[in-house]
């Protein structure tokens, strides 16, 4: 009866002892999977802030673009009419000139 007793006390250490292995098996199992998953979501925010910073970069260069264009666009205004002005005073300009040699 003793030995039955002192069996059953080693079977049930044993257990435990398994039940403890598994535990902690389970654990780590847990802890690899929760790093993994930071990993990945720390990848998924590095990612996306990228594409955001790219797309913010884009949306700049074409804004910058659309500035360039809209000021070549008003210093062509400008010279065409400072030409225009040029030559509507370019008569007057001859005439004062042989004026001044007669």
């Amino acid at each position: 009866m003793v030995e039955k007793t002192i069996k059953e006390i080693r079977e049930t250490e044993q257990k435990a002892d398994d039940i403890i292995a598994e535990a902690k098996k389970q654990s780590e199992q847990l802890l690899e999977n929760a790093k993994k998953e930071a990993h990945n979501l720390e990848s998924g925010m590095i990612e996306k802030a990228q594409e955001t910073a790219k797309k913010t970069c884009e949306a700049a260069l074409d804004a910058g673009k659309k500035k360039l264009e809209e000021a070549l666009k008003d210093a062509g205004e400008e010279i065409a009419e400072i030409k225009k002005t040029a030559k509507s005073r370019e008569k007057e300009a001859v005439d004062a000139i042989i004026e001044n040699l007669v």
